[in-house]
Parts: structure tokens; sequence; C-alpha cells
């Protein structure tokens, strides 16, 4: 970590916190464990948990403190980092909730979250991750309660480690306590074992998300977030390990999910560029990962308005996926709709009819009549009959593709109201008021 700006308290403030939270009627020993932490509130809040848990006076928690060799701990950081006493009482603060941890759940639930986003993780993730048996330890069931996991996070919010948002639905632990959680993981060899768990945890997560993307949007962002945030922490694993080769499918998955949401390309790209080096280097160039992010990648800058380098990208990589997949294999024939659509962007409608036609009949062929995909290489197509003025052949293809799409996806999907709003706005643009009209008011 680097430094992070940090709040002070003033020497009254300082006092109060600790006299109200420990009982202790001691000003003198309260400035001397306030000075010593240089009234950072973390640090104090923590240091009032500790005293009062364990019943100490100021003078020996002063000692406890003075004793911690935080400088073999935490490397050697900027000046703006945090004083030795703030990281001392971090590590007083863990080694305090850690003795009174049968279980070691308030453990496993730390560590996860030191490899998460300091942002917040969602408390529905955490109470997933005991579902899922992600914390257990010895001694424990596989699958922990939601109840259980709330006792533990309050433990913790108790002891000043991490605090819930406003509202409660998720929790987050200062920069200082997770940066102390991962060099202690890092000193003991278990840095990598934590973050393989919580990556087995995200793609768990991944996958039926991957499927309901569009039902809940904040839930993919989140854990695009949660990837990024894992990725840092675990960049620097042995390279061709099992970890790093399932963050490069997690960093995939973000990449693909973000072009999903069709408004966030500037973020899909920023993953993207990167990800593409490194599955080059990691999978080598014809890897169907790398080539999948060199889709995605394309698919971003065309959103963000790079036809250019979109149609350029593309292009090699319909190349290069017939190549090495063939021409009929479904993910080739993805990138030739793509490829059509960059066209299309570019003001190039004859060449994009051409390829879209084409990529209709190969899909019907290969994949069948009534597959998504065909769907929506019927419903491209009907877009750009509509761009070069053949609209008649538009309103047949796009009253088609709404009725096989309704019959396919169900009426609510967003690729069905997406080609339903289509047809209206081709049939007003015919001067077929009427029509338009009708197909506006079936919209659910």
């Amino acid at each position: 970590g680097s430094g992070v700006p940090v709040d002070v308290f003033s020497e009254p403030e300082a006092l109060a916190l600790l006299t109200e939270r420990t009982g202790l009627a001691d000003p003198e020993g309260a400035r001397a464990v306030a000075a010593e932490l240089g009234y950072l509130p973390l640090a104090l809040a923590q240091a009032a948990a500790v005293i009062a848990d364990q019943h100490l006076g100021y003078d020996t928690y002063l000692e406890r403190l003075r004793s911690i060799p935080v400088d073999e701990l935490l490397r050697p950081v900027d000046a703006s980092q945090y004083l030795h006493g703030a990281a001392a009482a971090v590590l007083l603060s863990l080694e305090s909730v850690r003795a009174g941890d049968d279980t070691g759940l308030c453990t496993a639930v730390m560590e996860l979250l030191a490899v998460l986003s300091a942002a917040g993780v969602r408390r529905a993730l955490v109470q997933e991750a005991a579902r899922q048996g992600v914390l257990e330890r010895d001694g424990q069931p596989d699958e922990l309660s939601p109840a259980v996991v709330d006792r533990a996070l309050a433990r913790l919010a108790g002891a000043s480690l991490l605090t819930f948002s406003v509202d409660g639905s998720s929790v987050s632990a200062h920069r200082l306590v997770t940066r102390v959680i991962r060099e202690q993981l890092a000193g003991g060899n278990s840095l990598a074992a934590v973050c393989k768990v919580a990556a087995r945890l995200l793609d768990r997560l991944s996958e039926p998300l991957g499927q309901t993307w569009y039902e809940n949007r904040g839930a993919v962002r989140d854990l695009v977030e949660q990837i990024m945030a894992l990725s840092e922490w675990s960049a620097g694993c042995p390279a061709g390990s099992a970890l790093i080769r399932r963050m490069l499918r997690l960093r995939l998955w973000s990449v693909w999910s973000l072009n999903c949401l069709g408004d966030s390309a500037a973020q899909s790209i920023l993953i993207g560029e990167p990800l593409l080096a490194d599955q080059a280097r990691e999978l080598g160039p014809d890897h169907p990962d790398t080539l999948a992010t060199c889709n995605n990648l394309a698919d971003a800058y065309r959103d963000a308005g790079r036809t250019a380098e979109a149609i350029t990208l593309f292009e090699q990589t319909v190349a290069d996926r017939e190549r090495v997949l063939g021409t009929d294999h479904p993910n080739t024939l993805a990138s030739r709709n793509n490829l059509a659509l960059a066209y299309q962007d570019a003001g190039r409608t004859a060449e994009a009819i051409t390829l879209f036609e084409q990529t209709v009949a190969d899909r019907e062929r290969v994949l069948g009549t009534d597959h998504p995909n065909t769907l929506a290489s019927r419903n491209n197509l009907a877009l750009a009959y509509q761009d070069a003025g053949r609209t008649a052949e538009a309103i047949t293809l796009f009253e088609q593709t709404v009725a096989d799409r309704e019959r396919v996806l169900g009426t609510d999907h967003p690729n069905t109201l997406a080609t339903r709003n289509s047809l209206a706005a081709v049939h007003r643009a015919a001067g077929q008021t009427a029509r338009a009209v009708e197909r506006e008011s079936s919209d659910p």
C-alpha cells in the first residue's frame, strides 16, 4: 500500500473516546496512549476495544503496543503512511480477536475481506462464503448459518476491525487493517491460499450471474469490483499457477459482463487491455480465452465510439478464430457478427448486410433457427436493412424475430424488448403510426 490520507482527532476528542469506551478515569494514561497512536481514530478505537475486552490498564496496553515488532512485518513505505503505533494497535486488535476465536470464523472473515475490495463487501457475499464452506476452519461444520456469520461480523465491528455501511448491507475494513493482514499472510506463505479460496468463491458467483446479469446489474458491478481487487493482491503468485489461470478467467468474465451492461465501455477497456497482454504471455496468442478477450475488447472499443480500432481488432479476431477454431465454430460466428456491427457503425452498410446475411445462414445451420445467437444476428440484419432503406424487408424480419424471441427468451427479456422497440420505430419511420402505437402499447 501506498500512502493513504489519515484524519486525526484532537487531544480532547481522543481522550473522550478512550475514557468513554474503556471506563478508565486516567487522563494521563489515556494521553500517553493517544500520543503513541498519533490521535488516529482507527487506532484509538481498536486500542479502546482491546483495553476494555481484556480489562487492561493504559500502561499495560502501552507496554504491549511498544513491544510489537511492526517494522519486521510491514514493508517500508513512503513517509505519508501510518505511524508505528497505529500498525501495532491493529496487530494487538487482531491478536485479541484471534485469542477468543475458537472456531476461527472471525479470522477467516478478516482474511477474506483483506483480499477483496477496500470499498466494501456485501454482507450477503460473506454469508454465501460461509454457506459454501469457504470460511470453514477445523472443527466447524461445512455450512454456517447467516446468523452465525452476523454474530462474527458484529464482534469484529465491536473490535473496530470492520465497519458496517449505513444500511447494514455491506462491511468494509480499513486499508491499514487489510494491509497488516495481507502482510501477515504473506509472511506465513499463506496469502496465495487465501486468494485461491476467494477466487473459487467469486468463480462460483459468476456462473449464475452470467445468465441473469440483466436482472441485477448492481450485482454484476459489485462482482467485477471484487474480482479486480483480488486480481491486484494475487498478482504476485507464480506464473502458470492455477490461481493465476483462474484470475485470468475471472477478468475475462468481467470484461464480457461489463460489455453486456452496455454502459461501461471505459471500464471494460481499462480491464481488457492489460488482460489481453497477460493472456498472450500466460496462455499464448492463439488460446481460445485470449481470442475471446480480443473479441470483447473490440466490442468495448465499438461501444466507446472507437470504431476504426474495433474494426481492425474484429477483422484480426475473425481471421484468428477461423484459423484456430474453424469457420463454423460458434465463437468465430460471433466475431463475424460483431465485425458486421462495426462495419454498420462505420457507414459500410452494404458490407455489413453481406456479412450479416452470411452469419444468419451459418448460425441457422450450425446453431439452429431458435438459438439466441441466431436470433441476435437476425435482429442485426433487420437493423441493417432499415439503415439501407429496405424498410419492407426490415419489418418482415423484425416481426419474425419479435415472435421468435418472445417464444424462446420470454416477453420481458431485454433482447425481446429491444426488437419490439425497433419494430415500432421502423413502423413509425414508414409512416405506419397506428402499427407503431400498437407495438409500443403491447410492451409489458
